[in-house]
């Protein structure tokens, strides 16, 4: 399987415009088969502003290709390329594996393989929900060391960021040797209770890893509020 991310930043006031087209464009049809490899569609918290990030987990690339290529041609979905592209400033696509430690990706694994449906929600939608994604990049080469490392200290001091873990991927394309993880926390209190407890236990990891690491990187966003752009979230009655 591989994860394809996308960054969508919208042009200066067209955010809102660009989600009423979602609904005009519509959840089925032609577009269901993208949305049947949605992990969730999230709005930055911190970071660049105006901008929309989508997940997606496709077979692999032949999935990738059969699902979101076709649509291209399909005529009923032309007025939404037509309108939707305009509002864009700029788009960004991405792909990743799945890190090769289970314990870091719990929903996709050799036992676990997530895709939204029915009963699929894992956690209640709320305003104050925080999902932090956090990315790493290495030096050529250091992957090796970033796993034996993690392996050796790294999972048990970052166990209390990873109490609630979306995703940990590592790139595929683009820029090489970074990992990028997804954490979800209750309340942005609850994020920053985690850091606190996983500080004391960093020392020996983050030593560890010292040399390996070129440059972090941490973007706080927040699922949009629709469930069907959001399929691992439950929503109120």
């Amino acid at each position: 399987m591989i994860f394809e991310r996308r960054r969508y930043t919208t042009r200066v006031g067209k955010y809102d415009d660009f989600i009423a087209w979602q609904y005009r464009r519509g959840f089925d049809g032609p577009f269901a088969s993208v949305l049947e490899r949605l992990i969730g569609y999230f709005t930055t918290v911190s970071g660049p502003a105006d901008q929309i990030v989508h997940l997606y987990r496709y077979d692999d690339f032949d999935d990738w290709i059969a699902r979101l290529h076709g649509l291209y041609g399909v005529a009923e979905l032309e007025p939404y390329f037509v309108n939707v592209r305009p509002m864009l400033a700029a788009q960004e696509t991405e792909f990743f594996n799945r890190a090769p430690l289970d314990a870091l990706t719990p929903l996709w694994n050799a036992a676990a393989d997530w895709l939204p449906g029915p009963g699929a929600e894992r956690w209640k939608l709320t305003q104050e929900l925080i999902v932090e994604e956090h990315s790493v990049s290495l030096r050529p080469g250091g992957l090796i060391g970033w796993w034996d490392a993690m392996n050796a200290t790294g999972l048990a001091a970052t166990a209390p960021l990873r109490k609630d873990p979306l995703a940990s991927w590592v790139a595929l394309t683009g820029r090489q040797h970074v990992v990028v993880s997804y954490n979800v926390f209750a309340t942005m209190e609850a994020r920053d209770a985690a850091h606190a407890e996983a500080s004391s236990a960093m020392a020996g990891f983050q030593e560890a890893v010292r040399d390996l690491i070129v440059a972090r990187e941490t973007r706080l966003l927040r699922p949009v509020p629709v469930p069907e752009m959001s399929p691992m979230f439950r929503f109120a009655d």
